[in-house]
C-alpha cells in the first residue's frame, strides 16, 4: 500500500477539478430527487461545484499522467479558464430560463457539468483516442441539453438534426484516426510528433486521415462548408444551451487541433494540408458574415456569427507560434464573455420558445429595460471588434499573429470580413434605441439577481479585457511559449 500510495495520490490529484465534476453532477442529481421541493437551490448548487473545481487546478501540478496520454500545462489551464467561465454564466442565465420555461430539474445541471468533464478531457488529451472519449462524453450531454424543452417540437427537432449530424461527425474522425494510426503505429500525439520528425509526409494515409479529422472536427467547430446544422440546433435549443454551445465545445476542438498540428509542424511545409485549413477559414468568414446579413432571427443571427468567428480563429492556427496559440487562447475567453452573454439577453424575452427570438422583439428595449439594452449592446460591440472592447483587442491579436506569420492575405480577409460584420451587429442596437415598437406589440424580459450578475461579469469582462488586456495576454503567452518547449 505504502508502493501504490504516491502513485494513486498522483493520478488523482491529476484529475481532482474532473473528479469533483463528475461527483457534483452526482450530488445535483440527488439532491433533485430527494428534495423535489428545494429545485431553487440547484444552480447555486452547481455554482459552488463549479468554483470549487476550478479553484482545485491550483492544487494540481504539471506534467504528463496515464502513461503519457493525459496532460496538465499552462495551456490547459487558461482553456480550463473558458470551460469554467462558460459553465458558470450558462448556469447563471439558466436559472430564471428553466424555471420560467418549467423544466428546470437537476439533469439540466448535471449534464452541464459532465459535458465541462467531456471539454476538459479534450483539451488535456495527449492520445487521439483520450480527446474522443471527452468528445463523445461533450456530445452525449449537448444531444440531451439541446433537447432539454422535450415538450417543444423545435427544440426536439434540433436534438434529432444534432444527433444524426453528430454521429457522422464522429465516424469521420475515428476513420481519421485509425488511419493516423496505420501511418504513425500510434494514436500518442507525443509519439507521432517524433514520426512527424523525421517523415516527409508523403504517405497517402496521412493526407486522408488529415482530411477526415478536418471534417469530423470541422463539425464540432461549425466551420463552412460543415456548419448547416448550428443555425436550426442554436434556434431549437433552450437560450443559454445555445450560448454554452456556441463557445465551450469550440473551445475545446480548437485546442485538441493544436495539440495535432503541433505534432505535425515538421511536415507542415512539406505538404497542402494547411491550404485546406486555409480554405475553410476563408468560406466561414464570409458564408457566416453574408448569411447573418440577412438574418432577424437573433438566435440564427448569432449562430451565423459564431461560423464566422471559428473562421477568424482558425487563421491563426495556420502556424503554430506561440503567438498564435496564445492568440486563439485569448480570442475563446473573449468570445465566452461576449457571446454568452448575448445569448442570455436573448434568454430573458418572455415569450413562447417555439417562437423566433426576432430584432422586432428587442426594438426599444435599451429604453425599457436599459441595463439588458446595455448589456446587449457591449457584446454587439465586442462582437464587432469595436474599441474599447475585449473584441477589439482580441481580433487584433488574431491578425497580428498571422501577419508575423507570413499570412497577410488571410489577415486581411478577416479584417475584411470583420468590417463587413459591423453592419448587422450594430442593427441591433439600432433596435434597441433607435427603432420603436410596433404599437400593442412589446415582448416583456424577466430576469432575477443570477441574469443580473451573469450580465455583469460579460461586460465587466468585456471592458476590462478591452481597456487592460496585458495580463490576459500575458498569462496566454507563457502557457503558450511553455507548451512549444
Amino acid at each position: 500500500m505504502n508502493v501504490l500510495a504516491p502513485l494513486t495520490a498522483g493520478w488523482a490529484s491529476a484529475i481532482l477539478p474532473e473528479i469533483i465534476l463528475c461527483i457534483g453532477g452526482m450530488i445535483v442529481l440527488l439532491w433533485d430527487a430527494f428534495a423535489p421541493r428545494m429545485k431553487a437551490l440547484l444552480a447555486p448548487l452547481s455554482l459552488i461545484i463549479l468554483i470549487v473545481a476550478a479553484n482545485s487546478e491550483r492544487f494540481i501540478g504539471g506534467g504528463t499522467f496515464f502513461g503519457g496520454t493525459y496532460e496538465i500545462s499552462p495551456i490547459t489551464r487558461v482553456f480550463d479558464i473558458t470551460f469554467f467561465l462558460a459553465a458558470m454564466l450558462t448556469t447563471l442565465f439558466a436559472r430564471d430560463f428553466l424555471d420560467r420555461e418549467g423544466i428546470e430539474s437537476g439533469e439540466f445541471y448535471a449534464l452541464l457539468l459532465w459535458g465541462t468533464v467531456g471539454m476538459m478531457m479534450m483539451a488535456k488529451g495527449l492520445d487521439l483516442l483520450i480527446i474522443i472519449l471527452g468528445l463523445e462524453m461533450l456530445s452525449m450531454c449537448i444531444f440531451v441539453l439541446v433537447g432539454f424543452a422535450r415538450k417543444l417540437p423545435v427544440s426536439n427537432e434540433a436534438s434529432v438534426k444534432y444527433f444524426l449530424m453528430g454521429a457522422f461527425a464522429t465516424g469521420f474522425v475515428l476513420y481519421g484516426t485509425a488511419l493516423f494510426y496505420g501511418a504513425t503505429q500510434s494514436t500518442n500525439i507525443t509519439v507521432m510528433a517524433r514520426y512527424f520528425a523525421t517523415s516527409d509526409g508523403s504517405n497517402p494515409l496521412l493526407t486522408i486521415a488529415f482530411v477526415l479529422l478536418m471534417a469530423g472536427f470541422g463539425f464540432k467547430l461549425a466551420l463552412a462548408p460543415f456548419h448547416p446544422w448550428a443555425p436550426d440546433v442554436y434556434q431549437g435549443a433552450p437560450t443559454p444551451v445555445s450560448g454554452w454551445l456556441s463557445v465551450a465545445p469550440k473551445a475545446a476542438t480548437l485546442i485538441a487541433l493544436v495539440r495535432l498540428f503541433t505534432a505535425m509542424t515538421p511536415v507542415l511545409p512539406k505538404v497542402s494540408w494547411m491550404q485546406l485549413v486555409a480554405v475553410l477559414s476563408v468560406l466561414s468568414m464570409l458564408i457566416g458574415n453574408a448569411v447573418a446579413i440577412v438574418q432577424r432571427d437573433l438566435k440564427r443571427m448569432l449562430a451565423y456569427s459564431g461560423i464566422a468567428h471559428v473562421g477568424y480563429m482558425t487563421i491563426a492556427m495556420l502556424t503554430m507560434r506561440d503567438e498564435n496559440i496564445a492568440a486563439v487562447a485569448v480570442y475563446t475567453i473573449v468570445y465566452a464573455l461576449m457571446n454568452i452573454g448575448a445569448f442570455g439577453v436573448v434568454s430573458l424575452l418572455s415569450k413562447n420558445q417555439n417562437d423566433p427570438q426576432t430584432l422586432d422583439d428587442i426594438a426599444g428595449l435599451g429604453f425599457r429595460r436599459p441595463y439588458y439594452g446595455l448589456a446587449l449592446a457591449v457584446c454587439m460591440f465586442s462582437l464587432a471588434g469595436l474599441p474599447p472592447t475585449g473584441g477589439f483587442v482580441s481580433k487584433f491579436y488574431i491578425f497580428k499573429s498571422a501577419i508575423d506569420s507570413g499570412h497577410t492575405t488571410m489577415a486581411l480577409l478577416g479584417i475584411l470580413a470583420s468590417i463587413i460584420s459591423v453592419y448587422y451587429y450594430l442593427r441591433v442596437v439600432y433596435f434597441l434605441y433607435m427603432k420603436e415598437p410596433a404599437e400593442g406589440f412589446v415582448v416583456e424580459t424577466v430576469g432575477d439577481v443570477f441574469s443580473v450578475g451573469a450580465l455583469a461579469i460579460s461586460m465587466i469582462g468585456i471592458l476590462l479585457i478591452g481597456i487592460y488586456p496585458t495580463p490576459l495576454f500575458n498569462m496566454a503567452g507563457a502557457a503558450a511559449r511553455a507548451f512549444l518547449q
